[in-house]
């Protein structure tokens, strides 16, 4: 058993996380490029994400950009909502998954499971193990471009529409793909009770293969590690100061 891997009861895999506290003016995290990054048709999203402040408005949780073209692949939206989006490398939307529910600021912490396969025009969202996907998402056969210049995370690409919140266990798997409409599969990385799992010390449990991005702090572990890639993409720098969060979805 790992540090930060609790067994309850011999049947779930509970691992005991911390969260970084973004504080809506300063602080982000940005690389350039992801390191060994392809672009392709899938994808998978996991995120816990605590909202603190900024009702109807932008909170950009992840940014790419290509020189002028730029997406919010996830972001909550004006609506309150929140949206996944991707694009091709000529800037054309061809991904976009929108929640059906709107969430606004408050202690409760949501989890974010998203999965896509654009060649069979598959896309599933899930907020706290909930299927929470609107009518009509964008699932366009095409390729999403991955391979972007630079990636941000906690703002868009200008440094704007910061996160006011805290995050968790992000988890970004471009590339792969699980049908989450399958209960097993997202008990890979939420549990029955609600509370994250353990994805394993670079985040290959769930498909054994590690993710790009997995952004990970044990219980009271440094925040600043929250910056340190265990996926294969390659570490992100902070810009501002990271807090720890008050809580995280492990309490």
């Amino acid at each position: 058993m790992t540090i930060n891997q609790v067994l309850l009861a011999g049947y779930e895999n509970l691992a005991s996380v911390d969260s970084a506290d973004f504080d809506g003016t300063n602080d982000y995290m940005r690389r350039v490029g992801f390191t060994g990054a392809a672009d392709s048709k899938s994808g998978i999203l996991s995120a816990w994400i605590r909202l603190d402040d900024g009702d109807g408005s932008v909170h950009v949780i992840l940014d790419g950009i290509e020189v002028a073209v730029s997406f919010a692949f996830v972001r909550v939206d004006t609506t309150n909502t929140l949206r996944i989006d991707g694009d091709n490398t000529s800037g054309i939307l061809i991904l976009r998954l929108t929640s059906d529910t709107a969430y606004t600021a408050g202690a409760t912490w949501l989890h974010v499971l998203a999965s896509w396969d654009l060649a069979v025009a598959a896309g599933h969202l899930y907020i706290n193990d909930v299927e929470d996907l609107a009518a009509g998402p964008t699932l366009t056969d095409d390729t999403i471009d991955y391979t972007v210049t630079t990636w941000t995370i906690g703002a868009n690409s200008g440094a704007g529409f910061k996160t006011n919140g805290c995050l968790a266990e992000f988890y970004f798997a471009p590339g792969q793909f699980l049908d989450f409409s399958v209960e097993a599969n997202r008990r890979k990385f939420i549990s029955e009770s609600g509370k994250p799992v353990y994805l394993g010390t670079t985040g290959n449990l769930p498909t054994g293969t590690t993710p790009l991005v997995y952004q990970h702090l044990d219980d009271t572990e440094a925040v600043a590690n929250f910056a340190t890639n265990r996926g294969t993409g390659g570490d992100f720098t902070i810009t501002g100061t990271l807090d720890t969060g008050s809580t995280s979805p492990s309490d």
